[in-house]
């Protein structure tokens, strides 16, 4: 799930696939969750889950439009195949955490984080270039990658997994280019749009909507 997806999308990104594209990828993966679910028979049965999913994506298409427009597509059809392969990796771990269910959280989330070390190490060893400055802004990227993105996210979203919905949990995937957006404008000082904010509500409302019809089916099911 880690592995294969950082260092995927990492890789399409340096290639040219532009981050935005990169992230509205991104943003399909709880569809795909849902619709991966469906064809297993445990998938959303009620429409409204489906409209909060699709207004959701429709909520980042608008965030992330601005920068679409002042984008290109990758040249090398190679970036885009390793974008498409980052969501499936992403989609297809995700749903694989369901099965450990009964393990320990903080085994599981060690063996995943080795196992997605010896994933980064052969894809620098083979795709990769070494360029080490020591800089502070690499050492400071370092650890967000590793404490941030690697053991505390990805240790909230095992503990999700196995305590909800898997299409419940992904849902809130669709938050992250709307919040990314919101922290560079006030980070970085990056203009919002009246655009990205009704993209904003619109991806914050399809992703209340669909959590919201999953629990009243647990509810009735229960």
């Amino acid at each position: 799930m880690m592995g294969l997806y950082l260092s995927l999308s990492f890789w399409a990104i340096a290639q040219g696939l532009p981050a935005g594209i990169m992230a509205l990828m991104g943003a399909l993966q709880p569809l795909l969750t849902a619709a991966l679910m469906l064809t297993r028979g445990r998938g959303p049965s009620s429409p409204t889950v489906w409209w909060g999913l699709l207004i959701g994506f429709l909520g980042v298409v608008f965030v992330l439009l601005p920068r679409l427009e002042n984008s290109h597509l990758a040249v090398g059809n190679l970036a885009n195949l390793a974008g498409v392969l980052a969501i499936a990796a992403l989609t297809l771990g995700t749903l694989a955490q369901k099965h450990l269910a009964n393990d320990d959280l903080r085994v599981a989330g060690c063996l995943q984080n080795v196992g997605a070390g010896l994933v980064a190490v052969l894809a620098v060893a083979t795709i990769g270039a070494v360029r080490w400055d020591g800089s502070v802004a690499l050492w400071s990227l370092l650890a967000w990658s590793a404490l941030i993105t690697s053991v505390l996210a990805q240790s909230l979203l095992l503990w999700m997994m196995r305590r909800g919905e898997a299409t419940h949990v992904t849902a809130l995937m669709l938050l992250v280019p709307p919040v990314a957006a919101l922290l560079a404008y006030e980070l970085f000082h990056e203009t919002l749009s009246w655009l990205q904010l009704t993209g904003f509500a619109l991806a914050l409302g399809g992703v209340v909507l669909a959590r919201r019809a999953n629990g009243v089916m647990a509810s009735r099911s229960g």
